[in-house]
């Protein structure tokens, strides 16, 4: 039925057709932690904070330097509860975090469970503010995207990272999206366009590899299932090639969301990231700008800049 309709309203109304894609790529789906999840939740302490005046909830278990842990597009916290032990016993705190209009957390400033990587990168950098030290990050999916992006917007970030499954390219996504959902070539470019307009950016900004070019970056592990039906595994390999000091782990059989819960996946990235104890990480003159504007994130002012 949406290709249908996509595909009657490309040709008679290309500008609401493009409007449709715009609602339909910004729209979250919520999903609900199972038993095992929620059980790690229930016995975490419960943060709360404030982004853009929006309500976000994050969790926190252990003492010492922080992993942080995000989730990825439609996920939530509990998602990468398998970390949270492995992490526990190599003397780290964890701190995992529900994206905006995601899990727990309220809605977005779009409204809604509409929401956008940028509001979700803006998420990350107010939940690690509030903690001593982060040492490490792991991320899914599209949280590697959003941390990335935090990263190109000053975050001075943690000292090891590991990706896991990146959605890396979205900016090669829109076509196949679109062409999927029923719209036009027409219709794709309209919505390339528009959300290039709207957030005064254009889309290679939100590729990871591209971030080699902005900044010095820490270590990096990059984990990626080549029989992964939701984001192809080269997504992955792209990060890991254009990436300075990067360690790759091809895995198969385990697809997008049982590679966070394989014993073999789950050891290997936590002892990548419990390493990053030691000199903090390089900074750029962006960091004192972007964490500027992460100070009035988190009071609910926006930049003057769209985001």
């Amino acid at each position: 039925m949406l290709r249908a309709a996509m595909a009657l309203l490309s040709r008679v109304a290309p500008g609401t057709a493009a409007d449709l894609f715009d609602r339909i790529w910004f729209t979250a789906p919520r999903t609900q932690p199972r038993p095992e999840a929620a059980a790690w939740l229930a016995r975490g302490e419960e943060q709360d904070y404030r982004v853009h005046g929006q309500h976000v909830r994050a969790w926190a278990w252990g003492r010492g330097p922080t992993v942080m842990l995000l989730h990825g597009w439609g996920g939530h916290a509990g998602q990468m509860h398998a970390l949270i032990a492995p992490l526990l016993a190599r003397g780290m705190r964890v701190v995992a975090l529900d994206a905006p209009a995601h899990g727990a957390s309220g809605e977005s400033r779009l409204g809604g469970r509409r929401v956008s990587m940028l509001e979700i990168a803006d998420a990350l950098r107010i939940v690690a503010a509030a903690q001593d030290e982060v040492a490490g990050l792991v991320a899914h999916s599209g949280g590697c995207t959003a941390a990335a992006l935090a990263l190109r917007d000053g975050w001075t970030g943690p000292r090891r990272i590991a990706f896991i499954a990146p959605f890396a390219l979205p900016s090669q996504a829109i076509t196949p999206f679109g062409r999927a959902i029923g719209a036009s070539a027409e219709v794709i470019a309209r919505f390339r366009d528009q959300v290039a307009s709207r957030f005064e950016r254009p889309w290679t900004d939100f590729d990871i590899p591209g971030l080699v070019q902005r900044r010095a970056l820490p270590p990096l592990l990059v984990v990626h299932d080549r029989d992964d039906r939701d984001v192809p595994w080269q997504h992955g390999a792209a990060v890991a090639t254009a990436w300075p000091r990067s360690e790759r782990v091809d895995t198969s059989e385990l697809g997008h969301r049982r590679v966070l819960r394989d014993p073999d996946v789950v050891a290997r990235v936590a002892g990548f990231v419990s390493a990053g104890r030691g000199a903090a990480p390089r900074t750029t003159p962006a960091d004192a700008r972007g964490e500027l504007d992460l100070a009035y994130a988190g009071c609910g002012l926006a930049r003057p800049a769209a985001r």
